[in-house]
């Protein structure tokens, strides 16, 4: 005689959970993520809006000040039109998919690696930026990295900022003597803000692909990172184009002739 389902719950759960998961799947990608496109979408759209940078009188800090505003006023429907094609019902995410964003792929982790020192106008070093890649996969350990399949932090991002105000304390504490400590506490300091850096696109890539829409913080939580994501690409699409305009006024007197001294009787 067949044993009945309740008689093997495990069976029960793997059923149930095979069919969250073939559900979840079946729903079209442009609706698991729509909360992650509508914000980047809308960020680069007010960014593009205002197209006189090229003016060489043109204030870009008020301009800045100006679509930060546009983008805090566009938040609520941003979410809004995000809500209506999101799924309702979400399955809860298998281990697999509770994996961290730069954790799936190892591609992923150097490709956010990679703008760290380009959203400040850097220049790229490929030494330097090897010793970040491998730097940054000691900092797992270093850190407290948790395998695929145990409970994931609330916010990886909250542990790395702790240990970035660790190594600022220990960098007051210890003093620089010798070139040797100054060099280490240097490399730990440089690690650990990339370690922040990349936990922070973990959690709001995160947030955005799998929010928490069944509860009210979750709402609130998914507005503010969607806010977060469209000021930061305007702000940082402003101190790109405002870098270059300054880079094209240093260019253009430059080649400026300078005037020749008249020597006066």
């Amino acid at each position: 005689m067949a044993a009945s389902p309740a008689e093997h719950p495990n069976v029960l759960q793997s059923s149930f959970s095979q069919i969250d998961a073939d559900t979840d799947a079946n729903i079209p990608g442009w609706r698991r993520y729509v909360h992650l496109y509508t914000p980047l979408a809308a960020g680069v759209l007010v960014s593009l809006y205002d197209a006189q940078s090229a003016a060489p009188s043109y204030d870009f800090d008020n301009s800045g000040n100006r679509m930060i505003l546009l983008v805090i006023s566009a938040a609520i429907p941003t979410y809004l039109i995000s809500s209506v094609v999101y799924p309702i019902h979400r399955p809860e995410p298998t281990p697999g998919q509770s994996v961290r964003f730069t954790r799936k792929n190892t591609i992923y982790r150097v490709g956010v690696l990679a703008t760290y020192g380009r959203l400040y106008g850097t220049r790229f070093n490929i030494l330097f930026f090897l010793a970040d890649v491998a730097l940054s996969f000691g900092a797992d350990h270093l850190v407290g990295e948790r395998p695929a399949g145990a409970e994931q932090r609330p916010s990886e991002f909250l542990v790395a900022l702790l240990w970035v105000l660790g190594s600022q304390i220990v960098s007051l504490v210890i003093p620089y003597n010798t070139p040797v400590i100054g060099f280490v506490i240097g490399a730990i300091d440089r690690t650990l803000w990339r370690t922040a850096y990349v936990a922070l696109m973990d959690d709001v890539i995160g947030v955005l692909t799998r929010p928490h829409v069944d509860t009210f913080w979750g709402k609130a939580t998914l507005i503010l990172v969607q806010t977060f994501t469209m000021v930061s690409i305007v702000y940082l699409v402003v101190a790109r184009r405002k870098r270059m305009h300054e880079e094209r006024i240093k260019a253009q007197v430059a080649k400026e002739p300078e005037p020749s001294s008249q020597v006066q009787a």
